[in-house]
């Protein structure tokens, strides 16, 4: 008998110490009370707005005599927003019984607010109207310990905890050996686990081992897979090969072949600038391929006439006009030697004998042209010989003196 009395103060003492939370539901005037999902009516004497509220403290009628005052002649709970709740007085107005049990405890807490939801069991929830998941949260908290609230609020859900539906896929390749990946469906956070350290929705291992992996949602459920991985398998060949910078290598068939820098796969390597390159590989025998190209340039640039020079590189141009070094190859009659030379030393030389026209503008009525010493003078059909012509044209008339060649233009 001492036991079983002993035990009843110590459930009794432990209900006191932890706090209690008083919810007030003004969807259905329906309250709860914590840790016993105790559930009781409840009226209000003013519109009241929805708040969270602490117990302030207890309101006790006080006995005076001789003199009529206008108190509230019941007890009542005062919280720290000034709300009052009792049986019979109070803004919210509650079952004597209920009232008793919220005395008798030293902390309290209230929430005053609209929960549009009616609960049967934990696979019939019913939503009657547009709820936030933080609100359905704390309500269903009052009734299950465990819950798990799907994606989609509206009508009739299930909130029966589900341990997270894991599907995989898992790949090997001779060079980067065992890669899994995981599809995780939850209505809740989850965290997975690989050989029981936190990590990602994939793994990868080079080495033969068994992977145990274990998916663990916010509530505590888990669903737990293994794998047998593979490790690396591949023979190492190295190559080497050169080209000339502008020209392209043809890569060996048989072969992905990859520039590291960026991941392009290749056929034909061009290059853009010289320098050495390496390119990686495998085959489908599982063999991974390295080959180092060496870029060169030891083509001189091409000098096609003292305008036109292509090389694939930049490259500078030197003029030697009539034996002396110009900017510019000036009109007339000329003797010139070009020397291209580009930024990797290749050098290409080339003479050019040049007749470029001098240009002389005239007018509509007739001016004179002076071409130097007298000498012999072709003008269409026409020779003659002299130094001073008198020309005028609608269109452009060229005049041959000597080796040297004038345009006449309007």
């Amino acid at each position: 008998m001492v036991r079983r009395i002993s035990l009843l103060i110590l459930i009794l003492s432990s209900l006191l110490l932890f706090s209690k939370e008083v919810l007030f539901n003004t969807y259905n005037n329906t309250g709860i009370v914590s840790l016993t999902n105790r559930t009781f009516p409840f009226t209000t004497s003013r519109d009241l707005e929805p708040f969270k509220a602490s117990l302030e403290t207890i309101y006790t009628p006080p006995e005076v005599r001789g003199i009529t005052l206008d108190l509230p002649d019941s007890t009542a709970l005062v919280l720290n927003n000034g709300v009052t709740i009792g049986v019979d007085v109070g803004d919210i107005r509650i079952p004597k019984d209920v009232f008793t049990e919220l005395l008798d405890s030293t902390d309290l807490t209230f929430v005053y607010d609209a929960f549009p939801v009616e609960v049967f069991s934990h696979n019939m929830v019913v939503v009657k109207e547009p709820i936030t998941k933080e609100k359905l949260e704390y309500y269903l908290s009052f009734f299950f310990k465990e819950f798990e609230i799907p994606k989609r609020i509206e009508g009739t859900i299930d909130v029966t905890p589900e341990p997270p539906e894991v599907r995989y896929s898992k790949v090997w390749h001779p060079l980067i050996g065992t890669v899994v990946f995981l599809n995780v469906t939850d209505d809740s956070t989850f965290v997975t686990l690989w050989n029981g350290r936190e990590g990602k929705l994939w793994y990868q291992t080079t080495e033969a081992t068994r992977l145990e992996v274990e998916v663990v949602d916010s509530i505590g459920q888990s669903t737990s897979l293994s794998f047998e991985a593979l490790p690396v398998s591949f023979a190492e060949r190295s190559y080497q090969s050169s080209v000339e910078f502008g020209q392209s290598l043809i890569l060996p068939p048989l072969v992905n072949w990859f520039l590291p820098s960026t991941g392009e796969k290749l056929t034909v390597f061009s290059p853009e600038f010289p320098g050495v390159y390496h390119l990686i590989g495998y085959d489908e025998s599982g063999n991974f391929l390295r080959m180092k190209v060496e870029v060169r340039d030891t083509t001189p640039p091409l000098v096609l006439s003292p305008e036109k020079i292509e090389d694939a590189s930049s490259f500078r141009v030197e003029y030697i006009c009539d034996g002396r070094e110009v900017q510019k190859i000036p009109d007339g009659h000329h003797v010139v030697f070009v020397k291209a030379t580009d930024t990797f030393g290749n050098t290409s030389t080339a003479f050019f004998v040049v007749n470029r026209p001098h240009r002389v503008i005239v007018r509509e009525r007739p001016v004179p042209v002076y071409l130097g010493p007298k000498r012999k003078i072709q003008i269409g059909g026409l020779s003659l010989k002299g130094s001073l012509i008198f020309g005028w044209t609608r269109e452009e008339v060229e005049v041959m003196m000597g080796e040297e060649v004038y345009k006449l233009e309007k």
